[in-house]
């Protein structure tokens, strides 16, 4: 009997063993990664743009004049350099973020120097100095922007010279509910307010532009009015692949059209 309970203890034990073993020598395959959509090439009125990248952080923007090379310090953008078409270094950009915010952003090009200042009174507000120093003349914009669902709802803007206030401008946007055509490039969240700046309002938000009214009223007098209206196509996967922008002056005329095109990695 001690010899049966014997045989039936040590049968478990390797049965347990070579269950362990299989175990071990069992081949896990992770699920493959997902890959995300991004923007490869801009073509339109402008030119063309040709996007790459390192994973789905920004790695270089080239047009026919000039290239563009981003550095990154972990997920954010904190590195602008421009050359133009002979390789000739003209413009560097540092940005500086606080809590995973903007703040400032320093530029140089030629004899002019910028500077923005970002400051965040509110979930939905940011407010912006930006200043432009040729050397002889002082160029200051004092802006401050209303958010809704990350995307730039309305601006108002007092732009000086020299210290001097030479007039003042508002802009209202409206948005579709689509993807926006930089949605999953690392980083640019976190500095769009600055690269508006560089790429274009058309390109900043979370959503895409429908609608722009533009309104100047100058310190001398008189008010200058326009407005866009963006006709979009979408992919499948609901990213723009055509923007049609059509500019209206006051009297509802049309000024002119701008097409841009969109291609993708997939």
């Amino acid at each position: 009997m001690k010899k049966i309970v014997l045989l039936a203890s040590l049968t478990l034990i390797f049965a347990s063993c070579g269950r362990s073993n299989d175990n071990t020598n069992e081949i896990i395959v992770d699920p493959p990664k997902e890959v995300l959509t991004l923007p490869t090439k801009v073509s339109g009125s402008y030119g063309v743009r040709t996007i790459k990248y390192d994973g789905n952080k920004f790695y270089e923007i080239m047009m026919s004049d000039l290239k563009m090379i981003f550095e990154y310090t972990g997920d954010l953008i904190t590195k602008i350099t421009s050359y133009d078409s002979k390789g000739i270094k003209i413009q560097t950009v540092d940005l500086v973020y606080s809590n995973g915010k903007l703040t400032n952003v320093s530029s140089h090009e030629g004899n002019d120097k910028y500077t923005y200042v970002f400051s965040y009174p509110d979930a939905n507000t940011i407010n912006t100095t930006k200043i432009r120093n040729n050397g002889t003349s002082l160029y200051r914009d004092e802006e401050s922007y209303v958010l809704k669902n990350g995307n730039v709802i309305s601006e108002e803007m007092l732009y000086y010279l020299n210290d001097k206030l030479y007039g003042k401008i508002n802009v209202a946007y409206t948005y579709d509910d689509k993807n926006n055509v930089f949605k999953n490039v690392l980083g640019f969240d976190k500095a769009k307010m600055y690269l508006l700046y560089e790429l274009g309002v058309n390109m900043i938000g979370n959503n895409n532009l429908l609608t722009k009214e533009h309104m100047n009223r100058p310190v001398t007098g008189g008010i200058s009015k326009y407005k866009v209206i963006n006709d979009i196509s979408y992919s499948s996967s609901n990213y723009p692949v055509q923007i049609i922008s059509k500019q209206y002056g006051a009297n509802d005329q049309l000024q002119g059209t701008e097409t841009d095109f969109f291609e993708y990695n997939k």
